[in-house]
């Protein structure tokens, strides 16, 4: 379908892109509303300004690609996989991750509020200043990640695995950690969030 290397503010709302494989194309201020990309395999695509609404990305594989200030609303990515990509400044609303994988990648700056991660796989992923308010993490794997600046109010964690991940800049206080896996590093950070000092 796509003969272009390049594609600047086209419509391809409602397409249908089923079992596609994309790669190499860069999208700006294009519009996918509604459209239907289900299985397809995108490769070193960039997107930027997108618009995703509404749109089918269910078993989704997106392997190094970038999602700059794309909008993802009531959006499908049911068992949708991304693998290292980047999606600064993007935004999910209302959007269906149930069985999506983040494998590492650059997730800074997202607004991502109210979004269900339990029991998923996130390790390695960069969530520097994200919005992750409200967020359920429970029983999640997220070790090694990057949530320094995040906004974690009401987020919850309860028999997550954070052993790793950075919490810098946090407040500590507003996160529900109950039975939560942590390492001697974030100890002494909670410790020091209730007032106490550590002394070896």
């Amino acid at each position: 379908m796509f003969a272009e290397s390049e594609y600047c503010g086209a419509d391809f709302s409602e397409a249908e892109l089923l079992d596609e494989e994309i790669r190499l194309i860069t999208f700006r201020g294009c519009r996918f509303t509604g459209a239907k990309l289900s299985g397809s395999l995108l490769t070193g695509c960039r997107f930027e300004d997108c618009d995703f609404s509404a749109a089918e990305l269910n078993g989704v594989i997106a392997v190094r690609c970038a999602f700059l200030n794309c909008r993802f609303r009531f959006v499908g990515c049911f068992a949708a996989e991304f693998r290292d990509c980047k999606m600064t400044g993007s935004s999910f609303e209302e959007t269906n991750c149930t069985a999506m994988q983040i494998h590492a990648g650059d997730w800074s700056y997202t607004w991502l509020s109210g979004m269900d991660f339990r029991r998923q796989t996130l390790s390695g992923v960069n969530f520097t200043e994200a919005d992750l308010s409200g967020c359920d993490f429970g029983k999640a794997t997220l070790r090694e990640c990057n949530f320094t600046g995040a906004n974690l109010n009401r987020a919850s964690f309860r028999q997550a695995d954070l052993r790793g991940s950075r919490l810098e800049r946090v407040n500590l206080s507003a996160i529900d950690l109950h039975q939560a896996k942590i390492d001697l590093e974030q100890a002494i950070l909670f410790a020091e969030s209730l007032g106490a000092v550590y002394t070896p």
